[in-house]
């Protein structure tokens, strides 16, 4: 009965082609989004990991203790003279300052206005000493660290979109009024390929202070412990030795909180994407309803012959859930397939609505081929499943009659309120 099922497709192909194509565009539209969203939740994990890869702890700013939908306070500023208190405690190998703004930095194209970021950029002030290293989260692609001043490092995504290379001279917008600074590097987040439509500028400590209104200030200070001094050692270490208004946790604690945050706003856009899907499969299901009820109904004869020659009703069942699952498991690798694709068309899309989104090496887990086949074989089978136990009815005689129909089922009724 398999081949009989498989030969009864080959006779069928349009139909069974046209079958599949609802299948195809839900399963496409459900691994895409799994593509995409994986890929950029990977994307934000590494970028945080990588912030905190040679950090043991941070401290930081006590914010106030309120939430408001899930936000809580940034934490404030602190006082630069904890560095050298940090630096002071025996567990502590190095300490870093750090200074890092999300909101006010604006690199300037050359046509004097602003690029636009989706909401993403990020200043840096950044100690270079060679020696401290390990805490920065920057590759240098090209170029210097800034030492002045009026110098500064971009990241490459930014140069290459806008044309940058070491040496021009290039305006940046802060809380303070513009300012032309001469382009000494280029840099790169990580391994992370591109941060969206998101920017970067990255000056020394004291031209950041200036620029970002943290005159006497850091936003952190970044410590790395000893040998045989563990995360929770040295921030045991470290507590007592800060004033109230300063906390200080591990490195794996910051970047887990921050992979937090960002893992619930993937969270609420997957599921955003995934009602596409979802719609596309119900509409398919439907389709693929009204194609079996059709096809089983024109081979009333056909089932008929079969039952007279001796198959019995489970065997013309199989028969058509064979073929079901057949358009199924076809429809939906090639749907797999095409959510690859879509992924890149999704992301496009944003790039052009202003909004690109962070990008890494394109994530494609086991979880989104087992939901695109478990989902698009399961509805093409549940779709397909009531024609099918429709056509166990056809009785042998129906076989020698001309314009023989299928019996009617006792539920048939109810189907003009069922519609």
């Amino acid at each position: 009965m398999t081949r009989f099922a498989l030969r009864g497709l080959l006779t069928r192909k349009l139909r069974a082609v046209l079958t599949g194509v609802a299948i195809v565009l839900g399963v496409a539209m459900i691994s895409g989004t799994y593509v995409l969203t994986d890929t950029v939740e990977r994307a934000f994990q590494t970028l945080f990991t990588e912030a905190y890869a040679g950090t043991d702890a941070v401290v930081e700013g006590k914010g106030a203790d309120i939430s408001f939908q899930g936000e809580t306070a940034p934490s404030p500023p602190i006082d630069e003279s904890l560095l050298e208190v940090v630096r002071g405690v025996p567990e502590v190998e190095l300490a870093a300052p750090g200074i890092v703004d999300e909101e006010s930095v604006r690199i300037l194209k050359p046509d004097g206005s602003a690029i636009e970021t989706g909401g993403f950029s990020l200043g840096f002030g950044l100690d270079f000493d060679p020696a401290l290293s390990q805490f920065n989260p920057l590759n240098l692609y090209e170029g210097r660290w800034p030492r002045a001043a009026d110098e500064v490092v971009v990241d490459a995504a930014t140069a290459d979109r806008q044309g940058f290379a070491v040496g021009d001279t290039i305006e940046i917008a802060t809380a303070r009024p513009r300012r032309s600074f001469e382009l000494v590097g280029i840099a790169q987040y990580g391994t992370l390929d591109s941060l969206g439509s998101g920017t970067i500028a990255v000056f020394d400590i004291p031209t950041a202070q200036e620029l970002l209104g943290r005159e006497g200030q850091l936003d952190f200070v970044s410590a790395a412990a000893r040998d045989g001094v563990d995360e929770d050692g040295l921030v045991e270490a470290i507590a007592p030795a800060l004033p109230p208004e300063a906390t200080v946790a591990t490195a794996t604690s910051e970047a887990d909180e921050a992979s937090d945050t960002v893992s619930e706003f993937m969270s609420f856009f997957r599921y955003f994407l995934l009602a596409f899907g979802v719609v596309a499969l119900f509409v398919g299901a439907f389709v693929i309803f009204n194609t079996f009820s059709i096809t089983v109904a024109q081979r009333t004869r056909e089932f008929a012959t079969l039952r007279t020659i001796g198959a019995s009703r489970r065997q013309v069942l199989t028969a058509v859930i064979v073929e079901s699952l057949v358009i199924g498991l076809v429809a939906s690798l090639l749907g797999l397939g095409l959510g690859v694709l879509l992924a890149d068309g999704i992301n496009a899309l944003f790039g052009t609505l202003g909004f690109e989104l962070p990008t890494a090496d394109r994530v494609f887990a086991l979880r989104t081929v087992a939901v695109a086949l478990a989902v698009g074989m399961g509805v093409t089978l549940l779709a397909g499943l009531f024609p099918a136990i429709r056509a166990t009815r056809v009785p042998p005689i129906a076989a020698v009659r001309e314009g023989a129909e299928l019996p009617r089922s006792r539920f048939a009724r109810f189907t003009p309120w069922l519609a």
